[in-house]
């Protein structure tokens, strides 16, 4: 079944599942869930969503606390460059709660030195947007892309069967902001 989510701000269609993300102003904001206190969500948020949205569950814990846990634990390992659009993401793209925390451990051991940063990428050309975890280096050098390749073949497989995408790549910039190297 495809379903049209009606999100606040502009989004993009994404190719890799056909799901359609639509600028809706006339319809009502979703509240920031970011800000809200830790035991709200666990008991009123999942609820709603489930009401609303008829949530899939994944285990016994609602879409909505696995996406905050990810969110948790990527918050301790990369810099996050827009924490509400990455969970927008991820409501769509459930299945690859699994895998983002495989993709980071990997380019953490293949770049035990870099700065790892998680964006979603939205093709200017194209109607397309994916996940992606920028490398991020004080000095690169000609083992970037052969480290790359090693670090994306311990993930790649799981995402074969996976609607969504996470691309491991480097912008070739140096490590910025607080947790700069």
């Amino acid at each position: 079944m495809l379903t049209t989510v009606f999100l606040p701000g502009p989004h993009l269609k994404t190719s890799v599942t056909g799901s359609q993300w639509t600028r809706a102003e006339d319809k009502p904001e979703f509240p920031d869930i970011s800000t809200l206190p830790r035991d709200l969500l666990q008991s009123f948020w999942p609820s709603l969503l489930d009401v609303a949205f008829s949530a899939p569950q994944r285990g016994s814990k609602s879409v909505v606390i696995d996406i905050e846990d990810l969110m948790e634990y990527l918050a301790r390992k990369v810099r996050i460059e827009d924490p509400n659009l990455i969970r927008e993401y991820l409501s769509q793209f459930t299945g690859l709660l699994d895998v983002i925390p495989e993709a980071v451990n990997a380019a953490k051991k293949q770049f035990p030195e870099a700065q790892l940063v998680i964006d979603v990428y939205q093709d200017p050309e194209i109607a397309d947007c994916y996940l992606v975890l920028y490398i991020r280096l004080k000095h690169y050098d000609d083992s970037v892309i052969e480290r790359l390749e090693k670090a994306e073949a311990e993930f790649l497989s799981h995402l074969v069967s996976k609607r969504g995408w996470i691309q491991l790549t480097t912008d070739f910039r140096e490590p910025e902001g607080d947790d700069a190297l």
